[in-house]
């Protein structure tokens, strides 16, 4: 459990440090002086990558509440016990993308307050 919680906090610092990256370049690119120009830029996709996070759970819980996929999954072959491992891998993938997106967002977001703050 340690490990992966590590492995999931190291992921998304990596993501965001290339996020960073890009954006930096950007930045370069367009010849940007001030240090409130990184700090926007870097908070934007920050915002955006935690609105995504929070879709992928809306759209999960949609698709879990629906009563025709909720009816046509037991009008399958599967026992209850597949149907319940089913249900739990579907949530598990939907909160773990949430998780993923809503981290890494939130590394750029606190990437952002740190330059706009200290610099």
């Amino acid at each position: 459990m340690k490990k992966s919680v590590l492995r999931l906090l190291a992921t998304t610092l990596i993501f965001a440090i290339i996020i960073g990256a890009i954006v930096a370049c950007i930045g370069w690119l367009l010849r940007w002086h001030s240090t409130t120009q990184f700090s926007n830029a870097l908070f934007w996709p920050g915002a955006i990558l935690i609105g995504f996070g929070l879709l992928s759970v809306m759209g999960g819980y949609r698709n879990r509440s629906s009563f025709g996929v909720l009816y046509s999954q037991s009008a399958g072959d599967m026992s209850m016990r597949e149907r319940t491992q089913r249900w739990v891998t579907d949530a598990t993938q939907g909160y773990s993308t949430f998780i993923f997106l809503c981290l890494t967002g939130g590394f750029l977001v606190g990437m952002a307050i740190l330059i706009g703050s200290i610099l």
